[in-house]
C-alpha cells in the first residue's frame, strides 16, 4: 500500500473533531445486563449492573434500588431498604421518574427513611409530573381516601385519577369508577368499569361481574 496515502489518511483522522463513541457506555452496559439476566447468568449480570452504576447511570442506580427493595435470589441480594433508599435517590438525583415513585412510596410507609408524609407527597408529586402513571394512582388514592394527617379531597382524587387514565392506567380506571360511584354518578361509573375490563384489568372484570349481574 502507497506509503504516502497511509499518511494521508493519518493525518485526516488526527486532524478530524470526530472523537469515537466510548466502549461500554452505561446504556450499553445496562443493556448488557439485561440480556445476561434473561439469559440467568446472573453473577455476570450482578457484574456489569455494578460498572453500570459506577458512570452514575440513573436506570443502573433505579435498578438496583428495585432489587434491595423487593430482593432478589437470583443475583443474592436480601430486602435492604437502606440500600434501596440511596440508590432510588441517586436514581432521583439523575431525574429518574420511577425513583422518585418508589421514594414517595419509602417515606409513605417509613422505609429505609423516617416517615414523612409532606416529603412522600413531594416526591410522588414530582414523579406524576414527569407522567410516572404509579404515582398518579397513589396520589388519587391518598386523596380519595385520606392518610394521616391528610384528609379527603374527592376533588384531588379525581384529577389525579383522571391523569392516569389518561395515560391508559387500568387500576385507576377502577378506581375513578368506583369514586364516581360513590357520588352516584352512575353513568360515568360504569362506562369507565368497562373500559378498565376492556384492558383485562382482573379487579374491574370482577367488579363488573359481581356488581352488576
Amino acid at each position: 500500500m502507497d506509503e504516502t496515502k497511509i499518511n494521508s489518511d493519518l493525518n485526516k483522522m488526527l486532524q478530524s473533531d470526530h472523537v469515537p463513541e466510548e466502549k461500554n457506555n452505561p446504556q450499553d452496559l445496562f443493556n448488557q445486563y439485561k440480556k445476561l439476566f434473561e439469559a440467568k447468568n446472573f453473577f455476570e449480570a450482578l457484574e456489569i449492573l455494578t460498572q453500570s452504576l459506577r458512570k452514575g447511570f440513573p436506570l443502573a442506580e433505579f435498578e438496583m434500588g428495585k432489587h434491595y427493595y423487593s430482593g432478589s435470589d437470583q443475583l443474592g441480594i436480601g430486602i435492604d431498604y437502606l440500600k434501596a433508599f440511596e440508590h432510588f435517590t441517586e436514581a432521583a438525583l439523575l431525574g429518574h421518574a420511577g425513583a422518585h415513585y418508589y421514594q414517595g412510596l419509602m417515606y409513605l410507609k417509613g422505609l429505609g427513611v423516617v416517615l414523612d408524609v409532606n416529603q412522600a407527597l413531594l416526591s410522588l408529586n414530582l414523579a406524576a409530573a414527569q407522567g410516572e402513571i404509579e404515582a398518579l394512582g397513589a396520589l388519587g388514592k391518598i386523596y380519595q381516601f385520606g392518610y394521616s394527617d391528610i384528609l379527603p379531597d374527592l376533588k384531588k382524587a379525581e384529577s389525579y385519577y383522571k391523569d392516569a387514565v389518561n395515560l391508559g392506567h387500568p387500576a385507576s380506571t377502577l378506581n375513578l369508577a368506583a369514586l364516581l360511584e360513590t357520588q352516584l354518578r352512575f353513568e360515568e361509573a360504569y362506562e369507565l368499569m368497562i373500559e378498565s375490563a376492556k384492558m383485562g384489568y382482573i379487579g374491574a372484570i370482577d367488579y363488573c361481574l359481581n356488581t352488576y349481574k
